[in-house]
Parts: structure tokens; C-alpha cells; sequence
């Protein structure tokens, strides 16, 4: 069963993170080290993974061990409560 937390509505405080590994957004683009915003967390098949998104708008899905949360909105990206 797929289950779902949409981070960006649901929470007054925004998840963030920071890639770890490189991954390509729904675009094609190839992503590394940039601090992006979670949008909602799922479980999928016995699988945990984040929908996160770049500055730029674009989307991806993560897994955890590629990416590192962040404590605080990271500079540059304020908090949009």
C-alpha cells in the first residue's frame, strides 16, 4: 500500500535537504550537492523516498541514503510559512 506525507502543505515548518549522489530530475538534468526543498515523503513498495524540488521548479524522486536533511532552510531558500 502507498502511503504519502505532503511536507509542503501539511507542515508550517518545510523539510530540506542536500543531495548526496547525483540524480537526474524529471527533466533529464543531472543534479549534485544542491540544498532542495521536500515536498512529500512515500512509502512504495517497502520503499522510503522523498519528492523534492529544485530552486528551479524541476522535481525528482530520492531515496534517503542520497541525501542529507538540513536542520534549517538552507541560505538563500527563505522559509515559506
Amino acid at each position: 500500500m502507498d502511503t504519502w506525507t505532503d511536507t509542503a502543505n501539511s507542515t508550517p515548518k518545510r523539510k530540506y535537504c542536500r543531495l548526496l549522489e547525483q540524480v537526474r530530475d524529471h527533466e533529464g538534468h543531472i543534479r549534485f550537492a544542491e540544498a532542495v526543498e521536500i515536498v512529500k515523503e512515500i512509502d512504495n513498495l517497502g520503499r522510503h523516498m522523498f519528492l523534492v524540488r529544485f530552486k528551479d521548479g524541476g522535481t525528482t524522486f530520492v531515496f534517503p541514503h542520497e541525501v542529507e536533511l538540513l536542520s534549517e532552510p538552507p541560505a538563500g531558500n527563505p522559509s515559506k510559512n
